[in-house]
């Protein structure tokens, strides 16, 4: 994957969330109720996945924790950045990293529907046998679609079911036949200790 493909032309203000252009890397959100300090952001954007979950994770831990400027100007940039990641998760074959990109970011930080969009419109996933293909064009397999549904996002939920409403059937029957087993599996044990007294 060539890199810099998903970047963004864009970065969301961490306190209020107003899209800026990037003009505003080195300076103040516009926004007069925020005025956070951009200044740094630039060294933060083009760091690797690697160092950047180093980054949050040491700021996680500090006083200031979430609260602090070094960890939303670490958020910042893992936002920026996100469509890289995302193509990268959908083509990396490597299980830890895989998971690692997925659980420290696409989980928690892709909020963008719009980035979403562009990378599920590319070329990053190949047409095959296995692939969905919306009414709108965008590209989808089973195991992509079950990841993307565990963003709690209402605007990611609506629009996988609305481009992709066969896969969410299918996610729908699935979930349903787990909860059923379980719950059975619950009257079961319930039964043996009553059994047992």
């Amino acid at each position: 994957m060539k890199t810099n493909d998903f970047k963004l032309n864009y970065i969301k203000c961490p306190d209020c969330q107003n899209i800026l252009d990037m003009s505003f890397v080195d300076s103040v959100c516009p926004n007069p109720l925020c005025g956070f300090n951009f200044a740094s952001l630039n060294a933060y954007l083009n760091q690797g996945d690697e160092k950047l979950r180093k980054i949050l994770l040491k700021e996680y831990k500090t006083k200031e924790g979430k609260e602090g400027r070094e960890y939303k100007l670490t958020i910042t940039a893992i936002k920026h950045n996100m469509g890289n990641y995302l193509a990268h998760f959908i083509e990396c074959k490597w299980g830890a990293h895989y998971n690692a990109l997925y659980n420290d970011f696409i989980l928690s930080f892709l909020d963008d529907l719009n980035l979403l969009k562009i990378v599920l419109k590319s070329d990053i996933i190949k047409e095959k046998d296995n692939i969905t293909i919306s009414k709108n064009g965008y590209k989808m397999f089973w195991d992509l679609y079950c990841h993307l549904k565990r963003i709690n996002n209402v605007n990611f939920r609506n629009f996988l079911i609305s481009e992709f409403p066969e896969l969410h059937r299918r996610h729908y029957d699935e979930w349903f036949l787990k909860w059923e087993e379980n719950r059975k599996e619950r009257i079961r044990e319930r039964e043996q200790k009553a059994t047992l007294l």
